[in-house]
């Protein structure tokens, strides 16, 4: 599951997978209906691959917290984001059994298990995270070693430029500056 392309904007329902990028805004596209909206830079975005879970020990990143939700629920629907905290903290206890109670809101698991659902519907689950090769470098790039029937030749040392050269022939453009368009005048 890559969840890099996987959005939350502040204000709107759902999630949104990053589909193009733009000078001014994103283009995303929402799991719920597909439909795509302009995202600006001076929304609040959240990448799902930035977020973390608070647990007794190390935080653990929100993907291996909803990978193992979808093992315990063995690939099926998990409860609704609507029941009560206590039956979906125990579902979460099931997942990450060393959640921290006390700094993990009631709120952020029912947003969990909501994602949950759009991320199964959507089928992210299913899809194999692609492995991006490494291109070799480029072979003209590299400096050719001198093979042995080569011959050596001597380089010029480079000459200096003189300062004194040519006057420029062309002159910095000069414009009159009205009073009042000055600061101050």
């Amino acid at each position: 599951m890559d969840l890099s392309k996987i959005i939350s904007v502040a204000g709107k329902p759902g999630l949104f997978r990053v589909v193009a990028q733009g000078r001014q805004a994103v283009i995303a596209e929402s799991l719920l209906d597909g439909k795509r909206i302009p995202v600006p830079s001076t929304a609040k975005v959240s990448s799902l691959e930035e977020i973390s879970m608070f647990t007794t020990g190390d935080d653990v990143p929100l993907k291996e917290v909803l990978e193992k939700l979808h093992a315990v629920e063995k690939g099926k629907e998990s409860l609704d984001p609507k029941e009560s905290e206590d039956k979906l903290f125990a579902k979460l206890g099931e997942a990450l059994p060393n959640h921290d109670r006390e700094r993990i809101y009631g709120s952020d698991v029912r947003k969990l298990f909501a994602w949950y659902q759009q991320l199964l519907k959507a089928g992210e689950f299913e899809k194999k995270e692609e492995k991006v090769e490494e291109k070799p470098a480029d072979k003209t790039a590299k400096a050719k070693a001198p093979k042995e029937g080569d011959k050596k030749v001597k380089a010029e040392p480079a000459k200096k430029a003189t300062t004194a050269a040519k006057p420029t022939t062309s002159k910095a453009k000069t414009t009159a500056v009205r009073k009042s368009a000055q600061r101050g005048a």
